[in-house]
């Protein structure tokens, strides 16, 4: 049955291709030019004195009303010019205004301009680095141009900061922040929301994630050099993909029509990390080249192989050793000492290839590939307090004894964690009298592979124990007063406990087809289009403990001492003789009988197989009223959703699991979502744009969450559940914004926003589930509603009406204010909850300049405190703290080839840190220190 309905949308979109005259294969982007069926049209391109397309150009017919906005890539089209002679105008942010004649003459008539920057005629006797200033001069050109409410980063802006991927180019957007891994951004948070509620495109096409349970994009898999532009989308139009409620991020690859004639842009480059103390390499190009003015192709590749380290430490906290009362101050049950060693490498490479033969028609394939491998040894220390006698406490120090001794563990894990992305799309785009087509069809596949994770988990061999422990400067430490364990950071006093074996494997494919025309009838262009997404998921988690093992003391592994920020973190552990002794004793590792039925749940519990269709289709029409243009239209998305877990049924008998049944558990969702959309663009006098609009939005559920798996850890006494009965989120959405356009590239901007959400999923954790009683059990919940209201502010400018070298200065700052909660309705507790995730404050700001061959800005972001997950009780709720991150950048520019840079990233030495309940419960404190790169760059 299922295979018929996908059948079915696939034959309905084909239908509507073939009727168009099409087959259903995507379009570079839509100008927003309304066909006018009056006699005589032009197209061309403007660019810059690079060769480099030049987006948001007003292009008017002087003494006639036809005027359009050039595209991100320089192009324009206007109809209805009249066969006679014109005068055409253009005008664009920090561009010379210019007029040319249009000669007289029938159809399609071509004319390119190429304009000036502002104020570069009196600089060519100077060596200038323009970076900066071309990066914010393109990025505030393409914003005015673009009928959603949106923001771009090119890929010049890419290349001034000390990014290692896209999120962290993102990080620096009004109202966006991202979360680190590893001190490297990973996710996108757009207005404080979280990042499954983004939609991630790469050229239009929707790419997948390789995480196990969620749908938030990892952007630390894609190299930023593997990019030519980003636009965050925040206020969708109907023809956009409609499960945005944060907001959509499309990755657009270059094209070979992005510079005029031949380029090639590289640069080498060797990074210093403080902490690790190791050297990294990282390197890059980019090739492009245009054939007869009608093929453009585009090639770049780049790697990265960064080795570096962090040092963690880790509580839990819980009332003190079952205290009924529950009124005291939390303890800490737990503190897990942690050094990672991590050696990250990324390649990618993408290829683009387009074919223009005349001003009416354009065909193109897009492709990009990304590959991230993640090595990774954890060494780490257990302390274990709950099984102690509380003796005596002064209220910031506790006396806890009668600890067993093997409440201490030593444990050591590796793993390498394998993550790949691959994008194709295909299309065209064919203009007529007063219409026009495109048309796409896209394949994307996601992988992630851990096949060889597997920790080794160590004892302490000892008599029971006695400690002080201390938390009284936030991060909990211990001494030991018993002298049975003076030997405690040794080695060889820990026996072999157990292996836990964990590989993991996750795939995501997605294949895509969509369809549009635009056409105009009675002065207005009306757009319609359908779409067809069909995606498959597959995790298969391997989880075992295999606790069958010999004798074996630690000091078989012992390596050197490790430096390590948060104490004595003991002898160090030899992840490879490790390695080695499984390969050559891998005979004597086994599962123990008692054990057969946790580790069914382990290993299958959360496996978990999705399929989800959607068929989408819209009408928007725009409407143009002098100044005013006003887009109003509807979109619909029909969304089917089947997924199969395992359910597992077990019962205790004589204290150990036993299992009853396991077979295959089912479930599906199927839903309707109708979309309307209106937007308003009013570009005043003396470049003032004001923005309006409402749209509705939706987020699917993550396919983990609404999976029915399960995964029992009976030690812990944890348990994480899917939730097969999840709906999606919905979301009524309003956004006001001003804007007034500054000199050469400065922009002023103020917008307002409010989004009502029904639906909004938490994760949350209880004691309280019937199923489980006793265990903490988390899983995915629809809460009532949630409610996000925000202001954003954004100003820029480059301070050219100083006199002399101070005219070189420039300046950025951005700031999100956000109020956002949500009615969760669980775990008893009837209140309005911060939203998870949602900071609400964000800030950024940079201080630039740029002059005499030398360009240099710091540059720093700001978020407070958000929400991380729900407890029982608001001191069982989990807080990331405030963050801030200051990076610096240094360039200089040899000649106008060749350029030598300097980078320092995160100055502060910022950790990530969570807390619970309130800020001196120190869950998780991670530091990375700083890195420092230098290198070359090249751009012939």
């Amino acid at each position: 049955m299922h295979s018929k309905r996908r059948l079915c949308m696939a034959v309905s979109i084909a239908l509507a291709a073939v009727g168009s005259g099409a087959l259903p294969l995507p379009w570079s982007g839509n100008t927003g030019v309304a066909f006018a069926q009056e006699a005589g049209a032009v197209a061309g391109r403007v660019t810059d004195g690079a060769g480099r397309g030049v987006g948001g150009v007003r292009v008017e017919v002087l003494g006639g009303r036809a005027s359009a906005l050039t595209g991100a890539d320089g192009g324009y089209r206007l109809d209805g010019v009249g066969q006679d002679a014109q005068v055409l105008s253009f005008q664009g942010a920090g561009q010379v205004p210019a007029t040319r004649r249009l000669e007289p003459g029938s159809g399609l008539r071509r004319l390119d301009v190429v304009l000036a920057v502002d104020g570069e005629a009196q600089r060519l006797d100077q060596i200038v680095v323009r970076g900066q200033y071309e990066s914010r001069r393109r990025a505030v050109n393409d914003k005015r141009a673009a009928d959603a409410i949106a923001d771009v980063v090119s890929a010049d802006s890419m290349g001034r900061y000390p990014d290692q991927n896209v999120a962290e180019s993102l990080q620096r957007v009004p109202g966006v922040s991202i979360t680190r891994d590893q001190g490297e951004g990973r996710f996108v948070t757009i207005r404080g929301l979280d990042s499954a509620l983004n939609s991630v495109t790469v050229n239009g096409q929707a790419i997948g994630t390789p995480e196990d349970a969620v749908r938030s994009a990892t952007l630390d898999v894609i190299p930023s050099d593997s990019t030519e532009r980003i636009t965050v989308v925040k206020a969708p139009t109907p023809d956009m993909p409609g499960d945005s409620i944060g907001g959509s991020i499309n990755i657009e690859s270059a094209s070979g029509f992005d510079r005029e004639g031949r380029s090639l842009r590289g640069r080498v480059e060797a990074g210093y990390n403080e902490l690790s103390g190791n050297t990294n390499p990282k390197a890059s190009f980019n090739y492009s080249d245009q054939f007869d003015g009608t093929l453009g192709i585009a090639f770049g590749a780049s790697f990265q192989d960064r080795e570096y380290e962090s040092d963690n430490v880790e509580a839990e906290y819980d009332y003190p050793f079952g205290d009924a009362d529950e009124g005291g101050p939390l303890i800490a049950q737990q503190i897990q000492q942690r050094k990672y060693m991590v050696d990250r490498e990324r390649f990618g490479t993408n290829l683009n290839i387009d074919l223009r033969p005349d001003a009416d028609n354009a065909y193109y394939v897009r492709m990009l590939y990304s590959d991230f491998t993640d090595a990774e040894t954890r060494q780490s220390s257990v302390y274990n307090f709950d099984g102690g006698e509380l003796l005596g406490s002064d209220g910031e120090r506790y006396t806890i004894g009668g600890i067993d001794a093997d409440e201490f563990g030593r444990r050591i894990r590796w793993r390498t964690k394998e993550q790949d992305t691959f994008a194709v799309t295909t299309g065209g785009e064919n203009r007529f009298d007063a219409s026009a087509i495109d048309y796409r069809i896209g394949y994307t596949q996601t992988h992630e592979r851990v096949l060889d994770e597997i920790e080794a988990r160590f004892e302490y061999d000892a008599d029971p124990l006695a400690v002080e422990l201390d938390q009284s400067a936030g991060i909990p430490t211990f001494e030991l007063i018993d002298p049975a364990g003076a030997d405690y950071l040794d080695n060889d006093a820990y026996v072999l406990d157990r292996f836990i074996p964990s590989p993991t494997v996750v795939d995501d494919r997605e294949l895509s087809a969509a369809f549009n025309v635009d056409f105009d009838a009675a002065g207005i262009t009306w757009k319609t289009g359908l779409l067809g997404r069909w995606r498959d998921r597959k995790a298969d988690s391997s989880e075992m403990e295999l606790r069958d093992v010999p004798d074996l003391s630690l000091g078989e592994w012992t390596t050197g001492a490790r430096d390590y920020r948060f104490g004595d973190l003991g002898d160090g552990i030899d992840s490879a003789a490790m390695l080695a002794w499984l390969r050559a004793n891998r005979g004597e590792v086994g599962e123990r009988e008692q054990d057969a039925v946790e580790n069914l749940l382990l290993s299958r519990g959360e496996d978990y197989t999705a399929s989800e269709d959607i068929a989408a289709g819209y009408f928007m029409g725009t409407f143009e009223f002098d100044a005013l243009r006003v887009i109003a239209g509807v979109r619909a998305e029909r969304t089917d959703f089947d997924t199969t877990g395992v359910a597992i049924e077990t019962e205790e008998v004589d204290g150990d699991p036993a299992l009853v049944s396991i077979g295959a558990r089912s479930a599906s969702n199927s839903y309707t979502s109708v979309l309307p959309g209106l937007h308003l663009r009013y570009d005043g006098a003396n470049d003032w744009v004001l923005r309006g609009a409402y749209t509705e939005t939706i987020s699917r559920p993550g396919f983990g969450d609404a999976s029915p798996r399960l995964a029992v850890n009976r030690e812990d006494e944890e348990v994480e559940a899917g939730n097969p009965d999840l709906d999606p989120y919905e979301s009524q959405n309003l956004d006001v914004s001003v804007e007034r356009y500054i000199g050469n590239s400065g922009i002023v901007s103020l917008g307002l926003f409010h989004k009502s959400i029904d639906g909004y999923i938490v994760e949350t954790t209880t004691r309280d589930d019937p199923q489980f009683p006793g265990f903490d059990v988390t899983r995915a919940v629809n809460g009532r509603e949630a409610t996000v209201k925000g202001l954003e502010f954004n100003a820029q400018q480059q301070l050219d009406v100083l006199p002399g070298a101070w005219a070189g200065l420039l300046y950025g700052v951005s700031a999100t204010f956000l109020d956002a909660t949500f009615d969760a309705g669980i775990n008893g507790r009837d209140e309005d909850f911060d939203l998870p995730r949602a900071s609400d404050r964000v800030y950024s700001a940079y201080l630039g300049y740029e002059n005499f061959g030398l360009s240099a800005r710091l540059a720093a972001q700001y978020r407070s405190e958000y929400l991380e997950e729900v407890g029982d009780a608001p001191i069982f709720d989990v807080y990331v703290a405030p963050h801030t991150q200051l990076d610096f950048t240094l360039n200089y520019a040899v000649d106008r080839n060749w350029e030598l840079y300097f980078e320092a990233s995160n100055l502060l030495d910022e950790p990530l840190e969570l807390y619970q309940g309130e800020r001196a419960n120190t869950l998780q404190y991670e530091v990375y220190e700083r890195t420092y790169t230098a290198g070359v760059r090249i751009n012939l």
